[in-house]
């Protein structure tokens, strides 16, 4: 199994002492091991998710792309569009671009009233002075609790911390057409485009809230992330429809623990860089409530005999926060 399989996960790559935040492999398109700084005045911003991007203008007259993360990242860490202000003059360091030199992801952003801005999580003051970007619920549960009902019910909005977001727990085996496939990927090359909602198990990867809803006959799977809506049904229907990228799912409960099994998953790949996913892909989701009700492990076993030679296993957990909600996406607009 060769070991540049990796998997770009959405919004948050996890590698980096700064947990930076992006729906594409870093690697791909950043200088993670090295850092510039700029410093110039602020001609446009665009407040989009899935990056926001600040254009600076330096003392040569250049135009550098100083590049975020989503605006749901920044806006529960207390930055809002308005922190940044057109025509004021800032400081920017952070990782370079690989294929273009005046491209930055940034960590920490200078204003010109000596405001340091800590732009992505677990950012830590540069310049020394006056900082604003708290990332501490991304990092810390803080004190839960359920709702006064008392009520334990997986129907509810769950929050996954930083560290235990979903993802792959361990590296995929391969069989002979993974390998051969996988020469489709590349460190430089991004698979998935930056507003395209990816296909199964790769949709769940996120590290924004998801929501499930009971609406009777079927389970609707809302994530904030690409605005992504899933259907589990708790029947199976007549006809299984057309394979699609988000799949056919069926749930079930086993006492404390939701079952979803997917098949007919016609998507090209399971991450950024691979490996690629053939359509026998099949998906075992489990979420099981803890106890206390605050709590829910997710687990997942994927298997795909044409790809992987072993199953492949992913997974996270997530935790009831009474004032999580989920915020609006809309991918490529302005976000309000």
């Amino acid at each position: 199994m060769p070991k540049n399989v990796q998997l770009s996960v959405a919004c948050f790559a996890l590698a980096l002492p700064i947990g930076a935040a992006a729906h594409h492999s870093f690697a791909a398109h950043f200088q993670m091991e090295a850092f510039v700084e700029v410093e110039g005045r602020v001609s446009s911003v665009q407040w989009v998710n899935p990056h926001i991007r600040i254009f600076v203008e330096d003392a040569s007259g250049a135009t550098w792309e100083v590049e975020a993360g989503p605006v749901n990242l920044l806006s529960r860490m207390g930055i809002e569009r308005d922190t940044i202000t057109i025509g004021e003059t800032i400081r920017a360091r952070g990782n370079p671009g690989r294929r273009d030199s005046q491209v930055l992801w940034v960590s920490n952003i200078l204003l010109a009233d000596n405001t340091e801005i800590l732009a992505a999580p677990g950012a830590e003051p540069y310049w020394g002075l006056n900082a604003i970007g708290d990332a501490t619920a991304f990092f810390e549960a803080g004190e839960l609790a359920l709702p006064e009902s008392g009520e334990r019910s997986i129907f509810r909005i769950w929050s996954p911390l930083i560290q235990q977001f979903p993802r792959p727990r361990g590296d995929p085996e391969l069989t002979a057409a993974g390998e051969a496939a996988q020469a489709r990927y590349g460190i430089d090359s991004q698979a998935v485009p930056d507003c395209e909602v990816p296909g199964m198990p790769f949709a769940m990867m996120s590290p924004y809230p998801i929501e499930f809803v009971d609406r009777g006959d079927h389970i609707l799977i809302r994530g904030e992330a690409y605005d992504l809506e899933r259907v589990a049904r708790l029947e199976p229907l007549a006809n299984a429809p057309e394979p699609s990228p988000q799949g056919y799912s069926l749930a079930r409960f086993d006492g404390d623990t939701l079952i979803i099994e997917t098949t007919g998953i016609d998507y090209h790949s399971y991450g950024d860089l691979g490996p690629a996913q053939s359509e026998r892909s099949h998906v075992v989701e489990r979420f099981t409530l803890a106890a206390n009700g605050l709590e829910l492990d997710y687990e997942i076993t994927v298997t795909d005999p044409v790809m992987l030679a072993a199953p492949w296993l992913w997974g996270g957990s997530f935790i009831y926060r009474e004032t999580a909600e989920l915020k609006p996406w809309q991918c490529g607009n302005v976000v309000d």
